[in-house]
């Protein structure tokens, strides 16, 4: 219950914080659709209960849960506003997906639930009343039109240690942190990130930075033909769990 009462106070905060919601206008809402741009490796779709090979050029209706193996991935066009990598070992399930009126006049709402790995993807601009929200087991962001990585790890204790970062434009956070699950709201710009819990946003490694903007610029837009993309190395936390937020070691007690 605790952890339901979170992720809402999470969302309406980033309601306040100027993230728009879809107008609930009922005439001309559809569901709106994931289409599998490229698979590389091990990686499962849930279908009637079990999980089957992921095939490229498939639909995904919302309500889909995806999965990949180590050194695997697979990129999605989302909604018709954005283009996602999932990297490997990654689970995400895909809640929501709506559209109110033509792809390139209209509204969107889209949901991402990023339950454990690493996501990287690229939001187009949105408009004034479209919604674009990821999920993490600790924290919501909002994003208007942004490149982002977001990665979640499971501790050994089962919490998760969740980093935000936007590679470029802005991303609006939203978590709660602390004993008593303080609600924190951060904007992160271009370079930043933020992991709830451990102090304000910082600078992101330039290498962290570099390589998630190698892998957003290969992401295949849209269209019907599945693009080949070359396995990029594989992907890990933006920190070390033993690390600092520089990205250098953690010095030696003495």
């Amino acid at each position: 219950m605790k952890k339901i009462l979170s992720i809402v106070a999470c969302a309406v905060a980033l309601a306040l914080v100027g993230v728009a919601t879809l107008r609930s206008a009922e005439m001309g809402r559809t569901e709106g659709k994931a289409i599998v741009r490229a698979v590389q490796g091990n990686v499962q779709v849930e279908s009637a209960g079990a999980w089957v090979k992921l095939k490229a050029n498939s639909e995904l209706a919302p309500g889909t849960r995806i999965r990949t193996g180590p050194d695997s991935y697979t990129d999605l066009f989302v909604n018709s506003s954005s283009t996602v990598r999932i990297t490997e070992n990654t689970t995400l399930v895909i809640p929501e997906m709506f559209r109110v009126g033509s792809v390139r006049e209209g509204d969107s709402e889209t949901t991402l639930d990023l339950q454990d790995g690493t996501i990287l993807g690229q939001v187009k601009k949105l408009s004034a009343n479209s919604v674009y929200h990821i999920k993490t087991p600790h924290g919501i962001a909002g994003i208007r039109g942004t490149d982002f990585q977001v990665t979640a790890v499971v501790q050994p204790n089962g919490s998760y240690l969740v980093t935000f970062t936007s590679v470029t434009g802005e991303l609006t956070v939203s978590a709660a942190v602390g004993p008593n699950g303080d609600i924190q709201v951060k904007v992160l710009r271009t370079g930043e990130s933020w992991t709830p819990g451990q102090g304000d946003p910082f600078p992101t490694p330039p290498a962290i930075i570099n390589a998630a903007r190698t892998i957003i610029q290969e992401l295949p837009q849209g269209g019907t033909t599945t693009i080949s993309i070359p396995t990029p190395p594989p992907q890990h936390p933006p920190f070390s769990t033993g690390g600092s937020p520089s990205g250098q070691p953690s010095s030696p007690s003495s």
